[in-house]
C-alpha cells in the first residue's frame, strides 16, 4: 500500500482572508486530490481575522483525517518577522495567536516562506506553463513587500527582485476608505464606480515609478498602517492621504468629484500594471505571465497588461488575493519540501467538498419544504421566464469570483433586471455591475477575448444590446467563459438557453446578500434564497419556489439559530481537538501582557534606538549628520538634548506630517554632503522617507530607528502629548 503524505497550508497572521488547504500525495508522485476553503464561509463572517480552526478541520473531513498528527506538515506564511509565534509583534495579541501557541503540532514540522512566494506557488503552479513571468502586486506582504518579480521554470520559483512601503495597492485601499468610503474590501465597488468618472486635473495622486519599485510618499504615508494602537484608541490610527479631502456618502457617491476619484485611481493602477508588467518582461523575455497578490483582482487592469505589453500568454490565479495563499503554500510545500516533480492539473476552481443528497433530502423534508427535481432545461426555461434563480451545484468555488456553482443567476437581456437584483436581491450598491456567463465557443462573437474561465479579465463588448444587464456603463464586462469540462452542469443551462432564445449568455453574480460571504452549505443557500428577492432556488437537481414555501419567517428564524449555534458548538469542539492545555484565562492575561510589549515595539523601541545611537555619538569625536525632514527633526530636537556644535543637518525639503515648516532646532544646515566627514555617524531623521534618502544619496552605513512595525517619533511625541484626546496630528504640537 502506498504511502500518504498530507500538507496544510494556513496563514501565520490574523488575517482577513484567513482560511485552510490540503494537499494529499503519495510516495510515486502523484497529486491524489486537494481541498481548499476560506474561514468566512463556514463561520458566515466577512473578514473575519480568526485562526482557521473551521477551515482546517472542514479540509481533514474531506480527507477523513482524524488527527492534527497525520499532517506531515503545516506551511505558512509571515509577517513582519520570519517566525511563527508572533510573526507581527506590533499587532494585538488575539485569540489567532493564542490558539497557534496551544496548537497541538510538532513546531519543528512547521515551515514558513515569504508571503509573495506563496502567491507566486499558487499562480505559477496552478497555470500548467513550465516557463513564466511571476508578477505579484499586493497591498501589504511579508517585511511590507508590495511589488515582486519572480520567475519560474519546471518547478523552480527565483525571485528576481522586489519593492516595499508604497504600492498601487495601498492607495487603492485608502481612497477605497477614506476618499470613497466604500468600506473595508470594498475595492471592488471602486473599480465598478470607476467608468462613471472621467480625468479630472484637480485629482493629483502625485507619484515616480522606477523599475520595480513605486512611490506614492507624497499623497500617503508609507505602509504599515495596522498596529496595537489602533485597538486602543480610534484616535490613535494614522491618517493615511496625507491630504484632507472631502468623503463620500451613500447618498451622494454618485457625484463627479467622487466618480472622478474613482476613475483616477483606476486609471492609475492601470498604467502602473502595464509599466511593471513591462519592467518585468525587460528581465524575463518570455511568452508567459502569470499574476496573483490582491490587486490582481484589479481584471480591467490585468486586460490592459496583457493588451498592451509583449506577454502572449496570461494565468491569473481565481484565488489571486490573501484567500489564495493556502493554496499556494502547499503547492509550494509539494514541490519544495517533498522535492516532487509532476505537476498539479488545476481544471477548475471548484476546490471544495460535494454535499450529500442523501443528507440534503432529509434536511428539506425535516423543514416542510415544497421541492421537486429539476434538470438544466427547465432552469434555463424559468431564467428565460424572469426568474431570479440561486444556483447551487457541487463543490464551491475557491476566491472572490462566484462561478456557476455558488451563483445567483438571471436573464442579462432584460434592460431592468441589473437594478432588480442590486436593489432587490443583493441590496448593494446601482453601480455594481454584474458578470456575463458565456459558452466559451461563442465569447469572441460577444466580446474580445477568447478565454476567461475564473472571471479575472474585463474584455469590450460587441453585442451589448442583447444582454444590457451584463454590461457595464463603459460596453465592457467581466467575462466568465464556460466550458463543458470545467462546469459540465453550468455549461448545461447556458446551452439550454441558448437553444431557447439564441443567447448563449446569462447574468451571473455570486449567492450571497450584500455583507454576507458567498454561501457554503445548502443551509447558506436556502437561508439566502428565504431572505431575498430570488424566485427559486436549485440545490444539484432539486427545485423549490419561493411562492410554494410556507411559513417562511419562521423557517427563516428557526435556520438562523441552528447555524449560529452549531457554529458555536463546533468551535468550541475544535478548539479543543486542535489545541492542548487551552484556557481562557491564560489567554486573558497573555494577551494583556503581549499588547503591552507590542505598545512598547511600536511607539517606545525606536525612543530607546535612539537613545542608546545619541550615547555612543556624545562619546566620539566625529560630527554628526543627520539628513531628514524638518518636522521629524524638529521633534527629535525636542526629545533628546544634542551637541548643536557637533551637528549638521541636510534638509530633504519634505515634511514627513507637519504641514508648515517650522525650524525649532538650531543645527547647522547644510546643502551638500561631504561622506569624508560625516561617514562614521549619519542619522536619517524621518520615517516617510527614509528609503528614498538611502538609494538618493547611496548610503551604505547609517542609522534609523525604524523596523518594518514601529511608529514614527512624531506620533509618540503626540499621543504623549495629548493621551488620545485628540485625533493624531489634528493639533499642533509646537
Amino acid at each position: 500500500m502506498k504511502k500518504k503524505y498530507y500538507l496544510l497550508g494556513i496563514q501565520s497572521y490574523a488575517n482577513h482572508d484567513s482560511g485552510a488547504s490540503i494537499l494529499k500525495i503519495d510516495d510515486s508522485n502523484n497529486i491524489l486530490d486537494f481541498v481548499a476553503i476560506s474561514e468566512e464561509r463556514l463561520i458566515r463572517k466577512k473578514y473575519p481575522y480568526t485562526f482557521p480552526i473551521h477551515s482546517i478541520n472542514y479540509c481533514m473531513e474531506y480527507f477523513n483525517l482524524k488527527k492534527l498528527s497525520q499532517i506531515n506538515f503545516i506551511i505558512s506564511d509571515w509577517i513582519r518577522i520570519k517566525r511563527w509565534l508572533r510573526s507581527g509583534p506590533a499587532y494585538n495579541y488575539q485569540l489567532f495567536d493564542y490558539i497557534k501557541e496551544k496548537l497541538n503540532f510538532d513546531k519543528d514540522k512547521i515551515i514558513q516562506i515569504d508571503h509573495h512566494l506563496a502567491h507566486a506557488a499558487s499562480t505559477y503552479y496552478s497555470s500548467g506553463y513550465k516557463e513564466s513571468a511571476i508578477l505579484i502586486v499586493d497591498a501589504n506582504g511579508s517585511d511590507c513587500e508590495t511589488n515582486s518579480f519572480f520567475y519560474g521554470k519546471n518547478n523552480k520559483i527565483s525571485l528576481l527582485d522586489k519593492s516595499k512601503n508604497h504600492g498601487i495597492g495601498s492607495v487603492y485601499t485608502a481612497i477605497t476608505k477614506n476618499i470613497l468610503n466604500l468600506g473595508d474590501s470594498g475595492e471592488g465597488k471602486t473599480m465598478g464606480l470607476a467608468p462613471y468618472g472621467k480625468a479630472n486635473p484637480k485629482i493629483k495622486i502625485k507619484h515616480s515609478l522606477n523599475g520595480i519599485h513605486t512611490n506614492f510618499s507624497d499623497f500617503m504615508r508609507r505602509i504599515p498602517y495596522s498596529d496595537v494602537l489602533n485597538q486602543i484608541n480610534e484616535n490613535y490610527r494614522p491618517q493615511v492621504i496625507k491630504k484632507n479631502y472631502p468623503k463620500a456618502t451613500k447618498k451622494n457617491i454618485m457625484k463627479k468629484i467622487f466618480c472622478d476619484w474613482a476613475y483616477a485611481v483606476q486609471d492609475l493602477t492601470e498604467r502602473v500594471f502595464l509599466h511593471l508588467g513591462k519592467e518585468l518582461y525587460k528581465l524575463k523575455k518570455v511568452k508567459n505571465i502569470c499574476l496573483a497578490g490582491g490587486v490582481a483582482l484589479n481584471s480591467v487592469a490585468n486586460n490592459v497588461l496583457l493588451k498592451k505589453t509583449k506577454f502572449k500568454n496570461m494565468f491569473v490565479f481565481p484565488a489571486c488575493s490573501d484567500s489564495g495563499i493556502p493554496f499556494g503554500l502547499v503547492l509550494w510545500g509539494y514541490h519544495n519540501i517533498l522535492k516532487r516533480k509532476k505537476r498539479i492539473k488545476f481544471n477548475n476552481a471548484y476546490t471544495g467538498k460535494k454535499y450529500s443528497k442523501k443528507e440534503l433530502l432529509l434536511f428539506l423534508k425535516k423543514y416542510n419544504f415544497d421541492f421537486k427535481e429539476t434538470n438544466p432545461k427547465e432552469i434555463a426555461i424559468l431564467i428565460s421566464k424572469g426568474f431570479v434563480v440561486g444556483n447551487f451545484f457541487g463543490k464551491s468555488e475557491y476566491g472572490p469570483r462566484a462561478l456557476g456553482n455558488r451563483s445567483i443567476i438571471a436573464d442579462a437581456r432584460n434592460p431592468k433586471m441589473r437594478d432588480f437584483i442590486n436593489k432587490k436581491v443583493k441590496h448593494r450598491e446601482i453601480f455594481r455591475p454584474f458578470a456575463p456567463s458565456i459558452l466559451e465557443e461563442f465569447s469572441n462573437k460577444f466580446f474580445d477575448i477568447d478565454n476567461s474561465p475564473f472571471m479575472l479579465q474585463v474584455a469590450k463588448s460587441k453585442k451589448s444590446k442583447l444582454i444590457p444587464s451584463a454590461i457595464h456603463v463603459d460596453n465592457t464586462a467581466r467575462v466568465q467563459t464556460v466550458n463543458k469540462f470545467q462546469n459540465q452542469n453550468y455549461y448545461s443551462i447556458i446551452k439550454e438557453f441558448y437553444k431557447l432564445t439564441g443567447i448563449p449568455v446569462i447574468l451571473n453574480t455570486s449567492f450571497n446578500d450584500a455583507g454576507e460571504p458567498l454561501v457554503e452549505t445548502p443551509q447558506d443557500a436556502i437561508l439566502c434564497f428565504l431572505k431575498t428577492k430570488i424566485d427559486c432556488l436549485v440545490l444539484d437537481n432539486i427545485l423549490l419556489f419561493k411562492n410554494k414555501q410556507k411559513k417562511i419567517k419562521e423557517k427563516i428564524r428557526k435556520l438562523d439559530a441552528t447555524r449560529s449555534q452549531k457554529i458555536k458548538l463546533d468551535e468550541k469542539k475544535l478548539i479543543k481537538k486542535f489545541t492542548i492545555k487551552y484556557s481562557e484565562n491564560e489567554f486573558k492575561k497573555r494577551k494583556k501582557k503581549e499588547n503591552l510589549k507590542a505598545k512598547y515595539h511600536v511607539l517606545n523601541k525606536p525612543i530607546r534606538k535612539i537613545k542608546n545611537f545619541i550615547k555612543n555619538f556624545n562619546s566620539q569625536s566625529k560630527p554628526l549628520l543627520i539628513i531628514g525632514s524638518e518636522d521629524h527633526t524638529n521633534i527629535l530636537s525636542k526629545i533628546f538634548k544634542l551637541d548643536e556644535n557637533k551637528v549638521a543637518f541636510l534638509d530633504i525639503n519634505k515634511n514627513d506630517i507637519i504641514k508648515k515648516k517650522k525650524k525649532i532646532h538650531k543645527f547647522v544646515k547644510i546643502k551638500k554632503i561631504d561622506f569624508s566627514k560625516y561617514y562614521e555617524n549619519i542619522f536619517i531623521s524621518t520615517f516617510e522617507y527614509n528609503k528614498e534618502i538611502i538609494k538618493k544619496f547611496k548610503i551604505k552605513k547609517y542609522f534609523t530607528p525604524y523596523d518594518n512595525s514601529s511608529r514614527s517619533i512624531i506620533d509618540y511625541y503626540y499621543i504623549k502629548k495629548f493621551s488620545g484626546k485628540t485625533k493624531l496630528h489634528s493639533k499642533s504640537i509646537y
